[in-house]
């Protein structure tokens, strides 16, 4: 009994930190509270313990919580031994399994992009990238998705290697439509017969360093598939978050 109590607290400290989100940095008792559905007497006393072990820190003055800085120096801890490709194999395997197509980890690497890891596709016609071939960061869904997260400073590099004003202006325009909707979904843009769709990793200071893809043979991507497609995407990436 007194095991199962004991497992019951600590599953509780764990919701109160799961309370905070980018969106909501600060948080008070009854907010907290109320999103664990735990009286405000118990929850006070849990916050009590989180904030003496510097998991947790209380404004006075407005009398809001928010994360401690040990969590910080806990994520750099994980940070530096986490590696991206073992955290998004079973991500990719699902997606594999999902969409029957192939699916790629993409990195930047001067100036290109380059694919780190790949769950082959389980069709016929499938298709391939060469683990570590530079690509473009301009074409294409990988690439745009990568070169859209990026700094003014950086893009506006990339921009020099284009020759061409037109395209230079859709390429603005499209990153900037992939910022506002989370993704890309490109066709027949860097290879004829290809279509390919991508969604950004961030990391915990919000930047992107990493994308998966899905791609294919653009006769399979029907407007019908890509939604289906997205779907799965946008959802099974968002765990690479939490």
């Amino acid at each position: 009994m007194e095991k199962k109590d004991s497992l019951r607290t600590v599953q509780r400290a764990l919701d109160i930190l799961d309370c905070f989100s980018m969106e909501k940095q600060e948080l008070t008792l009854t907010e907290i509270s109320n999103m664990i559905e735990l009286a405000k007497s118990t929850t006070t006393r849990m916050l009590s313990t989180l904030e003496t072990n510097g998991l947790i820190i209380k404004n006075e003055s407005t009398m809001k919580y928010k994360l401690g800085h040990k969590l910080y120096y806990l994520g750099s801890i994980a940070g530096k031994s986490f590696d991206i490709k073992e955290v998004a194999k079973p991500v990719m395997s699902r997606l594999r399994e999902l969409t029957s197509e192939t699916v790629n980890l993409y990195t930047i690497a001067n100036d290109r992009r380059i694919c780190i890891e790949q769950f082959e596709g389980f069709r016929p016609l499938r298709h391939l990238v060469s683990l570590g071939q530079p690509l473009p960061l301009f074409a294409g869904a990988g690439g745009k998705v990568l070169l859209a997260y990026q700094s003014p400073a950086f893009q506006e590099r990339i921009f020099k290697q284009m020759n061409n004003p037109e395209r230079l202006e859709v390429l603005k325009r499209d990153l900037k439509q992939i910022k506002e909707q989370g993704y890309a979904v490109t066709h027949e843009e860097r290879e004829q017969g290809l279509s390919a769709i991508s969604a950004p990793i961030f990391n915990q200071d919000g930047e992107v360093h990493y994308c998966i893809s899905i791609s294919g043979l653009a006769q399979r991507f029907t407007e019908d598939n890509v939604d289906n497609y997205l779907a799965s995407l946008k959802e099974l990436v968002h765990q690479l978050l939490s």
